[in-house]
């Protein structure tokens, strides 16, 4: 122990080699946030807003109309996802019972799926009278965050010891009582963390609103896309971004002040569901079969749908879509290939710097907890913001980028990034320092210690990083609306477009391409998960190797 002790503080070994590249690592995600954006940000700050903006449209109306249809919009779907996610968080989170990782990974399905698929799904299942309401926009929203509540709750619920519970009901604590002394205080921070989190994102909705909401009805960020895209006022669509951004860090502070669980220990304390009376049984049975149906149906509405022109049954709008046929700018077959063409240069670039950058942050100590709150920065940046700024920073010269299809792979690398990057830590931080100093002394160079070490056991978590950056790509919505151009829409672009036109068989294209686009990220999550599958062993026989 004391020789590789030793062997670490020299320059020579294999820890102090790989601290010494640390920080060159970093230097291309920084750089390339730097330029993607900061600079957008501080483009849009410093050139295209100014105190009559502000003035102007904060003054109006129709600018507290909007941020006050954001906020409770945000706060109804939030009571609507719980309603909706606690019975099968209750269950998972408190239950041992075969299928139950099936269970959750099918729960979380509605998070990963295109905003704009969802939507489409559920225009395909709700009846006419419903598909254009706030019903359907609740119902959406709470489709892609009970994932979240299942998440982020179902750990702490079971880690929580139920012999607290007994004791207070001992004590002569009723229900309620017990409820509120010992299941709040354990459970706040979750909960609350849960239903922040769920704020922000349907505070910010974009693609649910203004596909599900219909024309009268817009939260900031569809107000600051009609704004910059449709009559040009980017005075005002800054201003608006700023307020958006001000009141999302609010929510999160705010958030802050009480997420701290009280510390009441930590026991696994899942009860086998076969050891339960029948009717104890029989609910958790309805609970899952509920749950699982909730997040089949608009998928299945979708495929149906894809079959149907009016009320007859039909494959015209697959041929439609197979035959190159342009109905508008862009033919849907241009659109399949601009979304695979953009999803395969946004994976490639942004797992080679979600590497780079995720091996600085486990590497650099301090410095590197700090570079890792950076490469969070993106997610502080609505898509359609980070649009905006692209499109008035990089728009003269030889950097006018804005008409390449590329640049709309740059943007999904961004959007995608901070995810890759969490999905990369845990596993350079379970390599064991232990492996490259033995390979070191044996004579391994340092470019053969990082292939036939970090990178070998690092192989499940990169291939989970491109699905997960594949998928964000084919999926995103906001940024591509505002810079895909002509000839090169992305699918969830194209989605939208075809069902903003009339006709039966146009709509239909949107159902087929909505549809592949579910099985494209379908396949995805099959690939992510199957890498976290795999990367499990090699965890054990990491911990167990450096201990």
């Amino acid at each position: 122990m004391t020789k590789v002790a030793e062997s670490r503080s020299e320059p020579w070994s294999a820890t102090g080699s790989m601290q010494w590249s640390a920080p060159w690592s970093a230097l291309a995600p920084v750089a390339w946030l730097g330029v993607f954006v900061i600079l957008p940000m501080a483009t849009l700050l410093t050139t295209h807003v100014d105190v009559a903006d502000a003035t102007r449209v904060l003054s109006r109306a129709s600018t507290r109309e909007t941020l006050w249809f954001s906020a409770w919009q945000a706060v109804v779907s939030v009571l609507f996802t719980f309603a909706l996610a606690t019975p099968v968080t209750w269950l998972v989170g408190r239950h041992e019972f075969r299928g139950r990782r099936v269970l959750r990974s099918v729960a979380s399905i509605g998070f990963l799926l295109p905003s704009i698929v969802v939507s489409a799904g559920f225009l395909a299942l709700l009846p006419n009278d419903l598909d254009t309401s706030l019903f359907a926009v609740f119902v959406a929203h709470a489709y892609f965050n009970v994932a979240v509540v299942l998440r982020v709750v179902a750990p702490r619920l079971e880690s929580l010891d139920t012999r607290l519970m007994w004791a207070a009901r001992t004590l002569g604590a009723g229900p309620l009582r017990t409820v509120v002394s010992v299941w709040w205080p354990a459970l706040r921070g979750a909960i609350v963390s849960a239903g922040a989190v769920i704020f922000i994102y349907c505070f910010s909705s974009y693609a649910v609103v203004r596909t599900l909401g219909g024309p009268s009805r817009n939260t900031l960020e569809s107000d600051i896309a009609v704004r910059a895209y449709a009559i040009g006022d980017i005075g005002g669509a800054v201003v608006l971004s700023l307020l958006q951004t001000a009141t999302i860090i609010g929510v999160v502070l705010l958030g802050r002040r009480v997420t701290n669980d009280a510390d009441f220990g930590v026991r696994r304390t899942r009860v086998t569901l076969g050891r339960l009376a029948n009717s104890r049984t029989l609910i958790a049975r309805s609970i899952a079969i509920v749950t699982v149906a909730f997040v089949l149906a608009p998928l299945a509405a979708l495929a149906v749908s894809s079959l149907r022109v009016g009320e007859q049954w039909s494959i015209a709008g697959w041929k439609a879509v197979f035959s190159g046929g342009v109905i508008g700018s862009t033919s849907p077959l241009q659109a399949l290939w601009s979304s695979a063409r953009t999803a395969l240069v946004a994976s490639i670039f942004g797992v080679v710097l979600a590497v780079l950058m995720s091996h600085a942050v486990t590497r650099l100590g301090t410095r590197g907890r700090r570079l890792e709150v950076f490469a969070m920065l993106p997610l502080a940046v609505s898509p359609v913001t980070l649009g905006l700024g692209l499109i008035v920073t990089f728009d003269e010269r030889w950097y006018d980028w804005r008409g390449a299809w590329w640049f709309v792979a740059v943007v999904h690398t961004i959007v995608a990034f901070p995810l890759a990057v969490r999905v990369l830590v845990p596993s350079w931080r379970n390599v064991s320092p232990v492996l490259r100093d033995a390979a070191a002394v044996l004579g391994a160079s340092p470019a053969r210690r990082l292939l036939d070490i970090d990178l070998r056991l690092l192989r499940p978590a990169i291939v989970a990083a491109i699905a997960l950056i594949g998928a964000v790509s084919l999926g995103e919505f906001g940024a591509a609306s505002m810079l895909s151009r002509s000839g090169a829409e992305t699918l969830p672009v194209s989605i939208s477009r075809l069902l903003g036109r009339t006709g039966d068989v146009v709509r239909t294209q949107a159902f087929v391409l909505a549809t592949l686009l579910v099985v494209a990220c379908l396949a995805a999550l099959l690939v992510i998960d199957g890498a976290d599958w795999r990367a499990r062993p090699s965890r054990k026989a990491s911990r167990a190797r450096s201990h």
